[in-house]
């Protein structure tokens, strides 16, 4: 399962988002928990990974 949702998040990364978002890092770890529970919709997880700086940390958290 957990691979399964590991290629759904990175085919996510490579969608074109149509805004930019930037998170604050005090909300790293909170909005990694929504996505990783799935109450995150595929179009608001592209818009959190537009974020370079959030998909780096949430890539080596999660990816590795």
């Amino acid at each position: 399962m957990a691979d399964k949702n590991e290629r759904y998040l990175k085919a996510l990364e490579k969608m074109k988002s149509k805004k930019q978002v930037k998170v604050d890092k005090t909300d790293y770890q909170d909005i990694a928990d929504c996505i990783r529970s799935d109450q995150v919709p595929a179009p608001a997880i592209v818009e959190y990974f537009s974020d370079k700086i959030f998909y780096k940390w949430y890539s080596n958290k999660y990816f590795v």
